[in-house]
């Protein structure tokens, strides 16, 4: 089965042009896998819940959820361990009202050493730890989310650890807004601006390896588009960690027939925190 990793984007460049293929929903498909909170520690308590949409629109159905306690090997290009993707002793029920990070997340999947002889994960652009959550809806691929894990630093002298335990601050989900009319004329072109409050972009703590100290860093944002019909000039847009923008814009042409359309948005942050929206259209 095709990996779909849905809680981590890395930023690119302004205006990604992408494989326009994933901003048109063309089968049934998960869109978005969000936790809330989006960062926690170990032993800590989550929610998720997962944006599934199809060319008919919102599927309300919501998927039988897993969390894989794989560790991936160094070896494995997908973004979790291939184990994760069998029915087998590394995946673990959960509700996801009420889910719980595993205690030993950070040695499974963060800089402590793994057991089994795998080596401590190495972090993300933003220093960050992932444990992976598996979303399954009969007849569709596989979807996978991420929560970011609390960690303490790797290889960071003493002062510089303490230092960043007693002020490092967990990343929390940005909110969304968008602008997008509810009624359009078939072939349109229509403008769609999703936008996000400017504390949405949170800074954060960065341990630099290379000097040894902590920085601050900000947040980089992507919004990912999506349509059931028309087309999309990209599927992404994204504002860098260093460009104060709190909105983005791109244009739909809308479907030549008319009927009903939906308008998904998916914003997320550079540390894995997701916000969604959908509009409902009538194309006339």
């Amino acid at each position: 089965m095709r990996l779909l990793p849905l809680g981590l984007i890395v930023a690119g460049a302004c205006q990604n042009a992408l494989d326009q293929r994933l901003a048109i929903v063309q089968e049934t498909r998960v869109l978005a896998i969000v936790s809330q909170p989006a960062e926690a520690k170990p032993g800590a308590s989550v929610t998720y819940g997962a944006l599934v949409a199809s060319p008919d629109g919102p599927v309300a159905a919501q998927p039988a959820w897993t969390m894989c306690t794989a560790p991936k090997p160094p070896t494995d290009d997908d973004a979790v361990s291939t184990a994760c993707f069998d029915d087998g002793s590394s995946l673990v029920a959960i509700d996801p009202t009420a889910a719980t990070v595993p205690s030993d997340a950070c040695m499974l999947f963060g800089p402590d050493v793994p057991p089994g002889g795998f080596r401590p994960r190495d972090p993300d652009p933003t220093g960050g730890y992932y444990q992976p959550v598996r979303a399954q809806l009969p007849g569709i691929d596989l979807a996978f989310g991420f929560t970011r894990i609390t960690c303490d630093l790797a290889n960071a002298p003493p002062e510089v650890s303490e230092q960043y335990l007693k002020m490092y601050v967990a990343n929390q989900d940005p909110t969304l807004a968008v602008s997008a009319p509810t009624d359009v004329a078939a072939g349109s072109e229509i403008s769609l601006v999703a936008s996000w409050p400017a504390a949405a972009a949170e800074s954060y703590l960065y341990y630099d390896q290379t000097s040894q100290t902590l920085v601050t860093r900000r947040e980089a944002m992507s919004v990912s588009w999506y349509a059931t019909g028309g087309s999309l000039p990209v599927d992404a847009t994204a504002v860098a960690e260093d460009d104060p923008s709190t909105s983005v814009s791109t244009t739909w042409h809308a479907p030549a027939s008319p009927g009903p359309a939906w308008l998904w948005f998916v914003l997320r942050d550079s540390r894995g925190g997701i916000a969604t929206q959908m509009v409902a259209v009538t194309v006339h």
